[in-house]
C-alpha cells in the first residue's frame, strides 16, 4: 500500500500557505493526482460544526439512511446487501451523538444540499471560494454523515474531480488510478457511478492502493475517474463538491447512452434488481431527452470536436447498438437457446436474462466501446 507522497512521486502533503487561492483549482487539476491537504479548512464555517448544531439545523428534514453490517476480511458488501429507510436528519445526528453499537452502521450519504430544503439557512450559509471555486455554495455540495463502519463501496465517478472536506471524525480512503483494473460493472445500475466487481481488499489490490486517513480540517482532492473506497473509522461528517471539467460533456453523452441501453433492455424487469438502491426509473421519453441534450452539449464542446477527428466506427456500428437498445426481442433472438429443448421456460428465461446482463454490462462498462459508440453517434448527427 502506498502513502500519498510515495504514490504521487514527490507531491507532498501541502498546507494552505503553499497553495494560493487563485490557483487552487487549476493547480490540483493540472497535477491530476490525489492530494491530501492537511488542516486546510480549520477556519471554514462548516469545519466549526458539531453534531448538536447539525441536529438543530436539520430537524424536520427527511433523508435516506443506509444500514448494514460493517465489513471485515477482504469483501465489501454491495449497496443491494444493505437496508435503506427514510429518517429525520436532525434525529439522525442526535442518534449519532450517543450511538455506540459497532455491530451495525448507519449512513446518511450522498445527501445533496440542494434538496435539503427544510434545513435552516445557517446550514446552507457557506461556499467553496477558499478553493477558488466561485459561485459554489451549498447547492453544489453533498453531505456524508455516518457511524463507525459505514462506507461507500469502491467506485469511480463519471464526471469531474472530487473535493472532499472532512469536518468531524476520521475517514479512511483507499484509492487507485483509472488504469488499475478493478473490473468495472454497471449492473446494478447507478447514474454516473461505475462500481468494481472484484474484492478490492484482497492483497493484490490493497498493496497498489493509496491509503489516506482524513481527520477534521483535512481536504482530499480526487482526480477524475480515480477508483475510491471510503469508510468511516468513527462517527464522521464530511461534505464534498465536484469540479466540472471540459471533458465532462463527452462523458455525459456516454452516460446517456449507457442509461438508454440499460433501461431499454432491463426496464421490463419488475424486480428492479438491476437498479442500485435509490436510483429512480426514468421513462423511454425521458431517456431520449437526456440523450438529445447530451448530444447538443457535446457538439458545442471543443474537447469533443477534437475527439471526432480520430478514426471511429462506421455508422452501421451505432445503428446495431441502437437496434439492440430499442428492440430487445431481436437482441435476445441472437442467442441459440432454442436448441436446448429440455430446458424449462423458466430456466430458459433466466439463462437469456443472464446472457443479456453479461453482454449489456460488457458494453456499458468498457471505456473503449462506449467511446466508439459515442463518437459514432456524434458523427451521425453531424452528417
Amino acid at each position: 500500500m502506498h502513502s500519498v507522497p510515495e504514490m504521487l512521486g514527490g507531491f507532498q502533503n501541502r498546507n494552505r500557505q503553499e497553495i494560493e487561492k487563485d490557483v487552487f483549482n487549476t493547480f490540483l487539476i493540472k497535477e491530476n493526482c490525489v492530494a491530501l491537504l492537511k488542516n486546510f479548512i480549520t477556519e471554514w464555517d462548516p469545519a466549526l460544526w458539531d453534531l448538536d448544531f447539525l441536529a438543530e439545523c436539520t430537524s424536520g428534514q427527511t433523508v435516506t439512511v443506509k444500514t448494514g453490517k460493517p465489513y471485515s476480511g477482504d469483501r465489501v458488501p454491495t449497496e443491494s446487501e444493505c437496508d435503506f429507510k427514510q429518517q429525520d436528519l436532525g434525529g439522525f445526528f442526535r442518534y449519532l451523538k450517543t450511538y455506540k453499537d459497532n455491530s451495525t452502521f448507519h449512513y446518511a450519504g450522498y445527501a445533496h444540499f440542494a434538496i435539503l430544503n427544510n434545513a435552516t439557512p445557517k446550514f446552507h450559509s457557506f461556499d467553496w471560494s477558499w478553493a477558488g471555486l466561485n459561485n459554489f455554495g451549498s447547492h453544489k455540495s453533498t453531505l456524508w454523515a455516518g457511524s463507525a463502519g459505514s462506507f461507500t463501496p469502491c467506485h469511480k465517478d463519471s464526471y469531474g474531480c472530487n473535493l472532499h472536506a472532512q469536518l468531524l471524525g476520521c475517514k479512511e480512503w483507499l484509492l487507485w488510478p483509472p488504469e488499475h483494473d478493478l473490473c468495472p460493472t454497471r449492473l446494478p445500475y447507478e447514474e454516473s457511478s461505475t462500481f468494481s466487481s472484484v474484492d478490492v481488499l484482497k492483497e493484490t489490490h490493497v498493496k497498489s492502493a493509496v491509503r489516506i486517513v482524513a481527520t477534521p480540517g483535512d481536504v482530499i482532492f480526487i482526480p477524475k475517474h480515480w477508483w475510491h473506497l471510503a469508510r468511516n473509522l468513527e462517527t464522521s461528517v464530511s461534505i464534498n463538491t465536484w469540479i466540472d471539467l471540459a471533458s465532462d460533456s463527452f462523458d455525459r453523452l456516454k452516460e446517456a447512452i449507457a442509461r438508454l441501453l440499460v433501461f431499454s433492455l432491463k426496464g421490463s424487469d419488475s424486480s428492479q434488481s438491476w437498479l442500485n438502491p435509490g436510483e429512480e426509473i426514468s421513462s423511454a421519453k425521458e431517456n431520449e431527452m437526456l440523450l438529445k441534450h447530451a448530444i447538443s452539449q457535446c457538439q458545442h464542446s471543443s474537447s469533443t470536436n477534437d475527439k471526432l477527428k480520430n478514426d471511429i466506427p462506421s455508422r452501421n456500428f451505432y445503428l446495431m447498438i441502437d437496434k439492440a437498445a430499442n428492440r430487445s426481442e431481436d437482441f435476445i433472438q441472437c442467442f441459440p437457446l432454442s436448441s436446448h429443448s429440455s430446458m424449462s421456460d423458466e430456466n430458459r428465461s433466466k439463462k437469456t436474462e443472464n446472457i443479456v446482463d453479461t453482454l449489456l454490462d460488457i458494453i456499458v462498462s468498457d471505456e473503449s466501446i462506449m467511446n466508439n459508440i459515442s463518437n459514432a453517434l456524434l458523427k451521425c448527427t453531424h452528417e
